[in-house]
């Protein structure tokens, strides 16, 4: 089509149409888990029917992990391989919305209202996984970073000025005319889409003219899926995993019912007022979140975790036994703040604790369980504040929040990463989880986002590696640096020359540049990595794990290490000591 613009060929179209697709998702976010609860708190809606109703309406981020294969399955590959998903996901988004205006009675009508609320979300979780679907398959690796601080971006901005507006819509004018509203946004979103084509060529339409630009993938049924997947999953460190994600979004849900309800009832606060702090502090504790990147890699994930959820435990036990200042509305609104601008930072570091184990051949996918638990977490913990609330005084919600922290700390505590049991990955592997995934996930879920494709990720240039195999021994080897992975023992098998020149194919250039970085974790267990000299040639520095004995080398290093010349001689005299 004349005047399209091509996903594949642009990295700003790229970035501006993740970010219009992922603020569009941020659209049902804010109205329907953030403004609705809080307005129907104030007309007089029972914790219980609330509770009930935010339990209902995640379920279908919970369950989002089968649509990756039925995309994979049934294309249109004329449209494009996920486009064709975007257009129906965002299609119906927009109409779902609108299905809002047949509740007259808010109140009266929860049910439906959760029955609509479940139906809005399976679309805006399908367009989830199909945008970042078709993300992973036409960004390159080095941009992957970039596009996710722009989706990112693009949600918090999205849940965060719908919750803001919506607040206010909802109790100015009512439901319907904030559902009309909401969908003529997302239906903006969708024309867009109308005009970005994924590849030169194709089609816009299905009627347009235009040609298949990709060809049909293997086989990717459900059964090819998980069958590799049940070696993996049920050893002790991913159960524990699956633990604490759980505990995790139990807490998120139980929270999410409480805190609104508390926000109207007890505290006094109106619609916009919640909706608007919720908006203010989110976006704020987003941000943080996304940059708490580093101080996980020098803290672990989980010691940031665990710290993360230790004061939010405290704070909840403090909002508890500190009802004499419930009347302080500094203090009151300082402790929600707080609980709000402090979920997203546990929320990645429970996606890096998840992240660190997936090792295997379905790696994605193995990721995409433990979210699913996580938002099953969810689901319950609404629920089962809706239960409890009629039953119990503020103090003791409060009180039980708090009680819920604590088991998600002992989760945690729980929590050992063994490199065994992230690399099973079947007989004959020899304990390698090398491959590629098959399927990717994107997270961009509730106040943060995180971007992921699976595989291994490279300590120094932070690219994705890609397995490489000589002679029926497998590395990893960074796609854009070119600096190589070896597991333990597996160096003294690949210093022949003939390995080296067919394994490390990189510019000695870039390995001396890329050799300066040598303070970061294990890429494969994330234990500490010990720098190391070469006894027979000095002048090579690389790094090796303390815990899998795992090895990274720069590019040039394995072939320089498979050779010795006169020059050599003259180089080790040369270097200093490495310090």
């Amino acid at each position: 089509m004349a005047g399209s613009l091509i996903l594949a060929g642009s990295g700003r179209v790229r970035y501006a149409t993740g970010s219009i697709m992922y603020f569009a998702q941020g659209i049902p976010q804010g109205l329907l888990a953030i403004s609705i609860p809080v307005w129907l708190a104030s007309q007089g809606v029972s914790a219980g029917d609330i509770g009930s109703y935010l339990a209902v309406i995640v379920l279908p981020w919970a369950f989002k992990l089968v649509t990756g294969p039925l995309m994979d399955r049934y294309e249109f590959l004329p449209m494009g391989r996920r486009r064709p998903w975007v257009l129906g996901a965002q299609l119906g988004l927009a109409v779902s919305l609108l299905a809002l205006t047949l509740i007259e009675r808010p109140a009266e009508q929860v049910g439906l209202l959760m029955l609509i609320g479940m139906l809005i979300n399976s679309f805006a979780a399908t367009q989830d996984v199909a945008v970042d679907g078709m993300s992973i398959d036409l960004t390159p690796v080095r941009e992957q970073g970039r596009l996710n601080a722009f989706m990112s971006f693009g949600k918090t901005i999205g849940w965060a000025a719908t919750a803001a507006v919506t607040g206010v819509l909802l109790t100015s004018f009512g439901l319907a005319t904030t559902a009309i509203i909401a969908s003529a946004v997302a239906a903006l979103a969708l024309l867009v889409m109308l005009i970005v084509l994924e590849r030169e060529g194709e089609r816009a339409l299905p009627w347009t003219k235009g040609t298949a630009a990709s060809v049909h993938r293997a086989d990717t049924s459900f059964r090819a899926v998980f069958k590799e997947l049940n070696k993996v999953l049920w050893v002790r460190t991913s159960l524990i995993v699956m633990a604490i994600m759980f505990f995790d979004g139990l807490v998120y849900g139980y929270g999410q019912a409480l805190m609104p309800i508390a926000a109207v009832n007890l505290f006094g606060y109106t619609t916009p007022q919640w909706s608007q702090l919720v908006a203010t502090m989110g976006l704020l504790g987003a941000v943080l979140a996304l940059s708490i990147g580093p101080a996980i890699d020098r803290m672990g994930a989980k010691r940031m975790m665990l710290l993360a959820v230790s004061l939010l435990c405290v704070h909840a036990f403090l909002i508890a036994q500190t009802q004499q200042l419930w009347q302080n509305s500094l203090y009151v609104r300082a402790m929600l703040s707080i609980w709000v601008m402090m979920l997203p930072v546990v929320m990645v570091s429970a996606l890096a604790l998840a992240m660190a184990i997936c090792k295997s051949v379905n790696s994605a996918t193995q990721f995409a369980i433990y979210m699913s638990v996580a938002n099953l977490g969810h689901s319950a913990g609404s629920k089962i504040y809706g239960v409890v609330a009629e039953e119990s005084t503020y103090v003791q919600s409060y009180t039980m929040l708090s009680a819920l922290l604590v088991g998600l700390i002992i989760a945690i505590l729980l929590y050992r990463r063994h490199h065994h049991d992230a690399a099973q990955s079947g007989p004959g592997s020899g304990g390698k989880a090398r491959a590629r995934p098959r399927y990717t996930v994107g997270i961009g879920g509730n106040e943060a986002g995180i971007f992921w494709t699976g595989a291994m990720r490279c300590p120094k240039c932070r690219a994705d590696m890609e397995p490489v195999e000589y002679e029926g021994t497998e590395v990893d080897r960074c796609t854009i640096c070119q600096g190589i992975w070896f597991d333990a023992g597996e160096i003294d098998l690949l210093k022949s020359k003939q390995a080296a020149a067919a394994i490390d194919i990189g510019d000695k250039k870039t390995g001396r540049e890329s050799n300066r970085i040598d303070r970061y974790d294990c890429p494969r267990c994330g234990g500490a990595m010990v720098r190391v000299v070469d006894p027979v040639q000095n002048h090579i520095w690389y790094e090796t794990c303390g815990g899998c004995n795992g090895s990274y080398l720069d590019a040039g290093e394995l072939r320089d290490l498979s050779t010795r010349s006169i020059s050599d001689f003259f180089r080790s005299l040369a270097t200093p000591e490495r310090k």
